[in-house]
């Protein structure tokens, strides 16, 4: 009966685990397998990479990184017809940048979860609160926005009149 049960349990973890493992598993956004798939990627991930797009907030030095991944990665698919035909040296290449690109992306995707465990004021117990990037990268935009546009408006520390003032009276 001991046996039985032991087996039971540890196929009950075994399935739990793999569930879960199943969970974590992350898109990859690029997967280079042949030229005519990474054509349409390249152009999707291109696409996305705009203002609205899942990948929006991408900086553009690595917007940049992105794009040149992106040619040598079509560099290396258009010098083979198929798969078998990559040297060693071509997989590695390819296989480099295909994660070079990866690794932006999926860094800075809009859609991904970040959950931070916060505890109220007053109180001992902790809460997750949990938002997608873009909602992160939104709001943190929106309030680097509004104290240049306070500190725009306000005097300086010297109390002489900021920048806006003086453009506003001429200068003088």
């Amino acid at each position: 009966m001991k046996p039985i049960l032991t087996a039971a349990l540890l196929a009950g973890c075994l399935i739990f685990a793999a569930t879960a493992a199943a969970r974590e598993r992350v898109e990859r956004p690029l997967t280079a397998d042949s030229k005519t798939l990474f054509d349409d990627q390249a152009a999707a991930i291109r696409q996305e990479m705009q203002s609205g797009g899942r990948y929006e907030f991408v900086s553009e030095a690595e917007r940049a990184d992105v794009e040149s991944n992106l040619v040598r990665i079509a560099g290396v698919l258009g010098r083979h017809a198929d798969a078998q035909a990559f040297s060693d040296g071509d997989k590695a290449e390819l296989l480099q940048a295909q994660e070079n690109v990866n690794a932006v992306l999926t860094r800075n995707d809009g859609r991904r979860m970040v959950c931070v465990r916060e505890r109220p004021t007053g109180s001992h117990l902790g809460k997750d609160k949990c938002q997608t990037f873009a909602e992160i990268e939104r709001a943190r935009r929106s309030s680097e926005t509004d104290v240049r546009r306070l500190q725009m408006k306000s005097p300086g520390p010297s109390g002489l009149p900021n920048q806006s003032d003086l453009r506003r009276s001429g200068g003088n």
